[in-house]
Formats: structure tokens, sequence, C-alpha cells
């Protein structure tokens, strides 16, 4: 009965959607006080429908009513309480669900806190996000129905990931989507201006609030998301620039120039058109991340769905909402003028540049993750984009935005005096360059210490920097401290929260120099007794614990006595758990941190003689990363808490460009002030390239309805020789592969790499293969052999051999679109099946296993 009432709740909130999205739209159109208010009670019903139906999902959940397919699909009776309740967003569908709760919620939010709103705006912003919602619920119900049941229901169901059963991805996707969809209210907002054709400073002004509070929700998402994975995986790493990390990373970056392009929209009138186009393309990279996820074109250790019609349906959705509004764009961008002119030198200037910079980041990230596919749909071949690619184009672009970055804010609105604003800094350039030139005096002149003392001398000058410009705004040391003090009580938050968020910039640079810079690891097989030295620190082994049950799963626990010098500093235990639904291993990392360096331990596989084979990292100013996130979040709340964003643009200042004409006055509703719509190529472009874009989406997608889904990707060897090809090995034990060694056997050959995430858990499912007796050839792709070696040996090696393919050239004979990917070549050399992506346990039993085995015969 909850499941139905959970589905008719659905199915009664799409109907309002219905009426909200069109109705105040009308209202607005018609100047009719009447239609238009319809839109608060319809926002509020809204939310309390979806309300009902994600709580019902819920309550499914935590009663594990296995009645219901999705609860079958992700839950189990030994699952603590917590991971019962969030598993309801640990999938799809459920996931779709939180979505669409959390937009209604902003929806009601804007009922709550828009009372200074015109009703002309506030109708077509909540319309707006009226037609948002009506697509994800008529997305959810017509392909992805959480409250479908199953007959005749199971005694229990099949579990969650154990890799989601951690605090911290509990509360990750619900802040991700918080950010994702609160992007949503800035591209509402953008829709309405250009609907009443004006842009003006109060419009910039209603817009701030929502970006800011979009984007600290969506800066602590990731955060939380790379502590999972750094804690979590085993790998020392923390960010491995996957396809659905990017996802989330180009949203954020472009939501960042949203915001610093909203106040000079709202400060000097000018670079309206640009902040409008902004809002539609950081909603719409939001669209693009939820597409990539869920229709199975990139494969992604992070996907939730690899259906095809699924990914139509969004495609859709994404075409309908970012290609009309690009379309609106270009119609009405012509006409929304900037007043407010600027000098090259000044404050506008340092946030244009920030957002040049911010807007290449994003493009380049996004070219990194389709490059692939487009390769592919255009016939290029098939190419992988790797962190390689990424760390060389980030880097440069923060080279050249972080020290605009303390100039900036010194410089004055409209036309500002570089050398006074630089004359300011001369101490702070002083302690970057004796930060810089101390890094080469500690650690010595090499490759690693150049980019280490870049990357902190200019973590210094924006810390510094950032400083300085707050005591200039105080007057400190050029005014009395009473009056200096004084200033700094009556100093607007939103210029704290700069202050706050540019610093905690400057320490999330000082965590990723560090951690990339001097990282240290020690991997060996020890046994009880042993002393491994790393850093300082001595770790001695004194054994394991063995079969320790936990709710869902049994553990090894190794037992660390760590010391420095003699002294007694903790100690750690990492375990290897192995969960019963799903049956899965899963190692936990031990970390001691000191809140400048951490010490991390992994335990791997059984060796011989009782003994383990243990992986430890040494990872210098990891925990300044995720201080430094918090405290840029932290920013951004104070921000978030001015009284200037509290109480929001005067109804006054709005007056007569977006409030209609009240009824009683009966006076025709007046279009809006508007030149003709003028087409011109730079206003097109971007729906052009949007069309290109959607084009390449659409025969993706068709190749995947013929079954040629990313992670099947049909090669162009298949049913043809295995191409000609010569490997070395990798281990001294093993030999050489090369073509001829495929001849008279079953062959599967998987390329790997260490830095790749995906392989780390493709990697516990090789053993299935292997143990069934199969031939099984590991090629390491484009790997340094020393990290490959150490990798094997942290996971173990279930290759009957290993080669290198460091070139690549192997790789790019087999046509490799990106690891892991697997090929099963039968004994005439025939390559008969290809995977892309992760190997599955459902993978490997249902087609691996099975072909294998009608091949042999």
């Amino acid at each position: 009965m909850i499941a139905e009432l959970g589905h008719f709740a659905l199915i009664l909130a799409l109907f309002v959607a219905a009426v909200q999205m069109t109705v105040p739209l009308i209202g607005a159109a018609r100047g009719d006080a009447v239609l238009m208010r319809l839109d608060r009670f319809a926002a509020a019903l809204l939310f309390l429908l979806v309300a009902g139906a994600f709580g019902a999902l819920t309550w499914l959940h935590v009663t594990s009513d296995f009645s219901v397919l999705n609860v079958v699909q992700n839950s189990h009776t030994d699952k603590p309480m917590l991971y019962k309740i969030t598993g309801v967003w640990g999938n799809h569908e459920g996931s779709m669900m939180l979505w669409t709760f959390i937009l209604a919620f902003y929806g009601l939010a804007v009922t709550v806190f828009g009372r200074h709103l015109p009703l002309g705006l506030r109708a077509r912003v909540l319309s707006v996000q009226a037609m948002i919602a009506f697509a994800f619920l008529l997305f959810i119900l017509l392909t992805s129905n959480p409250f479908l049941r199953v007959d005749p229901a199971p005694v229990n169901g099949e579990g969650l990931n154990p890799l989601l059963q951690d605090p911290g991805l509990a509360f990750h996707p619900p802040f991700l989507y918080l950010g994702y969809v609160g992007f949503s209210m800035a591209f509402s907002f953008a829709i309405a201006a250009l609907l009443e054709g004006r842009v003006d400073a109060a419009w910039a002004r209603w817009v701030r609030p929502w970006t800011l509070a979009a984007w600290c929700a969506l800066t602590l998402g990731i955060a939380m998301g790379c502590w999972w994975s750094y804690y979590t995986l085993g790998w020392g790493g923390y960010w491995a620039w996957d396809p659905v990390e990017n996802a989330s990373f180009m949203p954020w970056l472009a939501g960042t120039a949203l915001l610093h392009s909203a106040i000079v929209a709202e400060k000097r009138d000018t670079m309206k058109s640009w902040t409008i186009f902004l809002a539609i393309i950081t909603f719409s990279l939001s669209l693009l991340g939820t597409f990539l996820v869920r229709s199975g074109i990139l494969t992604s250790v992070h996907s939730f769905a690899n259906d095809p019609r699924r990914g139509a349906f969004i495609l859709g959705l994404l075409v309908s909402l970012t290609g009309g509004s690009l379309l609106l764009y270009a119609l009405r961008a012509p006409v929304l003028k900037s007043k407010g002119l600027f000098a090259a030198v000044s404050r506008e200037t340092g946030l244009l540049f920030n957002n040049v910079v911010l807007s290449a980041a994003a493009g380049s990230v996004l070219l990194g993750t389709l490059y692939p596919l487009l390769a592919d749909v255009m016939g290029w071949g098939k190419v992988s984009v790797g962190p390689p690619y990424f760390n060389l184009v980030i880097g440069p672009l923060l080279l050249l935005l972080l020290p605009v970055m303390a100039v900036g804010p010194l410089l004055s609105w409209k036309r500002g005096n570089l050398s006074q604003a630089i004359g300011r800094l001369k101490y702070v350039a002083v302690t970057a360059l004796a930060v810089a030139g101390l890094t080469l005096l500690v650690t010595g002149l090499s490759e690693h210490s150049l980019l280490a003392a870049l990357g902190l001398g200019l973590a210094a000058w924006l810390f510094f920097g950032s400083l300085r410009e707050w005591t200039s705004r105080i007057g400190l040391f050029q005014r009395s401290w009473r009056d200096a003090l004084h200033r700094a009580r009556h100093l607007p938050r939103a210029a704290y929260g700069m202050t706050i968020s540019h610093l905690g910039l400057a320490v999330v640079i000082l965590g990723v120099t560090g951690s990339q810079a001097w990282q240290e690891e020690y991997l060996q097989v020890m046994h009880p007794g042993d002393v491994a030295t790393l850093s300082g620190y001595q770790l001695k082994f004194l054994g394991t614990e063995d079969n320790l049950r936990g709710p869902n799963y049994t553990s090894t626990r190794a037992r660390f006595i760590v010391t420095r010098d003699g002294n007694y500093i903790t100690e750690l235990q990492p375990e290897r758990r192995i969960f019963t639904n799903p049956p899965q291993p899963l190692s936990t990392v031990a970390i001691y941190t000191n809140l400048v360096s951490d010490l991390y331990v992994v335990l791997g596989d059984p060796a011989d003689r009782g003994g383990f084979v243990i992986h430890i990292y040494h990872n210098p100013l990891v925990p300044l990363l995720f201080l430094g996130a918090i405290i840029l979040v932290l920013g951004g709340v104070v921000s978030l808490t001015d009284r200037h964003h509290r109480i929001g643009a005067p109804l006054r200042s709005l007056a007569g460009r977006f409030s209609m004409p009240k009824p009683e006055a009966a006076a025709p509703p007046q279009p809006p002030s508007m030149a003709p719509p003028r087409w011109g190529w730079a206003s097109l472009a971007p729906v052009l390239i949007f069309l290109g874009l959607s084009g390449a989406f659409v025969y993706r997608l068709h190749l995947a309805d013929q079954g040629f889904v990313p992670n099947l990707i049909p090669s162009v060897l298949i049913n043809r020789p295995a191409p000609q090809f010569a490997l070395p090995p990798l281990l001294t034990k093993d030999r050489g592969y090369t073509t001829a060694d495929l001849k008279g056997k079953v062959t599967l050959v998987n390329f790997f790499a260490s830095w790749c995430a995906p392989c780390r858990e493709e990697h516990a499912y090789l053993s299935q293969i292997a143990g069934s007796g199969a031939n099984l050839i590991g090629v390491n792709y484009k790997d340094r052999p020393d990290d490959a070696k150490a990798w094997l040996t942290e996971l173990g090696n279930p290759y009957g051999n290993v080669v290198s393919d460091m070139a690549g050239s192997a790789g790019i004979d087999f046509g490799v679109y990106g690891v892991p990917e697997t090929y099963l070549i039968d004994k005439n050399g025939i390559i008969r099946f290809k995977q892309t992506g992760p190997l599955t346990p459902d993978i490997i039993r249902d087609r691996i296993i099975p072909l294998m085995a009608k091949l042999a015969r």
C-alpha cells in the first residue's frame, strides 16, 4: 500500500507541475495577478507530493519491504540502518527521486524567501522550475519507477554495493545534488529575465544568493567525494579525473565564474549577457553530468545505469532545456546592452579575466571528457584521455589565475591603479619568493622540487595577498587600532566571505602541491614482528585477527604499532572485509594524521608463511586539502549570511521591470521593452555547438540501442585476427608475449594501469577468471613499471603473464578506448569479444565464462 501511495503521489505531482509551469506563466504574460499568485500554492503542493513519495520510498527501504523491486536490488536485512536509509539514493531510481525532491525543495524555498520578489518575476521563475520538475517526474514515471512490485517477493534482498556502505558516501550524493539542482535556480532566473527582456543590477542581486548556496553545497559534495575516494579505495589518492568526477567539476568551475560575473552585473551593470549565458551553461553542465552517469555512453566507476533508453530520454530533456534556452538567449542576448564602462586596468577587468580562465578550464575538462566519444563518432579512432592531459591543461590555467586573484580585489571599480595595487603587495611578493626559495633549499633542485616551489609560492602569494586585501579594507597599520577595529566590525560579511574562501583555496593548493610532490610509499610482504620505516616513522606489524564479524561482513584486521624516534605515536588497524550480500572484498584503510601529513596503511592479500602484502603511504599536506575545502565552504556560508543577500533587492527598485499591472488598474499588459531580435554568429555559436554535440550523443545512443554500448564497444578487429605485437615482460619471473603465443588456447587479454581507478575495482574480480583455468594475460598500458609492480604486489597478481606496453603501441593496434579494456581471443588467435570498462561479476558470469567454455569446445 505504501508503494502504491508513493506512486500515486508522483502522478499527482506530475499534474501539479504541469499546472505550475503553465498557469503562472500565462498570468505573467497577461498581467493577471490571480493566475500569477497560483505559483506559491502550486510550488508548495508540488513539494508536499514529491516529499511524500520520497518518504514512502525511504519507509520501504527502512522496513525492508522486499515486495518492491528497488528494495530487493539495493537492500538486505543485515544492512545497518544508516545504509538502509542511504540505499534509497544509492541507485538510479532512488537518486532520481532525490534529485526531484531537492528540485521541489528549491521551488518551495523561493516561495518562502522570495517575499520581496516582484510577482511577475516570481511567477516566471517558478514556472521554469516546474518545467524542469515536470520533465524529471515524467522521466521517473516512464523509465525509472522506484515503486515497481515483484511477485513473488524474495525472502531477502541483494544488498548494496559495499563501496557505498560508507558514511562519507552516504552524505556525498545529497550535497552534490543540492549543488547540481541548486544551479537550476540561477537558470530559472536567467530564463525569466530573457522572457521579460530586462537584466539589471536588481536581477543580479537576486541570482547571487541562490548561486552561492548551490556553489557551497557542490563544493562540499565534491570534497566529500574526494575524502571517500581517499580513505575507502586504498590507492593513496583522492582525484582520478574519472568522467563522472569531471562531470561534477565542470559545473563547479562554471558556477564559480557565474558567482564572480554576477558581482560585476550587480555592481557595475555590465557583463549582463555573459552572466545570463553562464547561468544557462552551469545548469546545463549539471544536466550533462546526469546524462553521462545514466546513459551509458561513457564508462565510469560512478555510473548509475547503462540504459540507452533512459539516456535517450535524458538527452531529450537536455536538448529541450539547454537547446531551448540557448536559442532564447540567441534571440534576446543582442538587446542586453551593458551600461557600465571600465578601463583596461580595473576590478571589472580582473573579474573578467577570472571568468575567461575558469571558462577555459571548464571547456578543457569538457573536451578531455568527451573527446574519446567524439573521436569514435567522427571515425578518428579509439583514444583515451587520462590524468596527464588534465594535469597539463589545468596547471597552467591556475598559474595564470592565482597571481591575479591577489591583485584584482585591490583594484578600484571602473578604473584602477595597477602600480599602486602591486605596491601594496610588495611584502607579500617577498614572502612568496621566500617560501619558494626555502622549498628549493630544503628539497634540492629537481623537476619535482621546482614544481613544488612554484605551487607553495603561489599558495603563499594568494594566502597573504588575501590577508593584505583585508587589512587594506579596514585600514590596519594605516589608522588607529580603534578605528580599524570599528571598520572590521562593520565590514560586510560578503567581504569576509570572499577573503575566507580565497584563503581556503590557498590552503587547498598547499595540500595538492604537497601530496603530488612528496608522497612516499612502502610496499612489501610483511610478517608478524617485521618493522617498516617510512618518513621517520617505524611501523611494527603485530599480526592479524581473523574472522571478525561485522553487521554484514567478516574481516581480517591487522595491528601496527607506530613509533617515531622510539616514542609511541598510535596504533593502526587496517582491515580486509568480505561482504556477504553482495559477496565482494573491500579493504578499509587505517590513517593517522597530525593535521599536516597522513600515515596511510592498506592491508593487502595474504602471502606465504603468514605474511601479508602491506602498502604504506606518507602523504604530506593532504589534510590541508580537505581543511581548505572546508574553509572554502565556510567563506561561502559567511557570504550567504550577509544582510545584502538575505534581504534581497528592494521591491521598489524592481517596480516596472518585472511586475505586471494590478488587476484593478485594468491596464493592458505592457510588452517587454525590447528591440527586434538580431541574429548573429556570435549569439548563434552556442546553439550550433550544442546541436553538434547533441548529434554526437544521438549517434552514440543509436549505437547503444543496437547493442554497441561502451562496455561492449565493437572493435574493428572483432572476428578478425589479433594484431601483431611483441611485448616485453613486466615482471622478471615472466617472459615476453607475442601474437604467436595466442595460438592453441583461449586467452583473455586485459589492459590495465596503476593510475586507473576503475582498474582497482575490476581487479578484485579477475581472480574469478583465473580460478576457472583461463589463460589470463595482463597488459600494463602507458604506465611506469615500478608503479605497476607495486600495484600488483598490493592487490595481488591474477595474471598468468604480465607484459608492458609503455608506449601504448599495442593498445593502439588493438583499438583500446580506455583502460580497463579486455579482449577474448579464441584458439586460432581471432578476437571474439571486447569489453571496454571494468569487468563485473555479472559480465564475468553471464558472458565471459560461458563464451570461453564455448570457444574451448
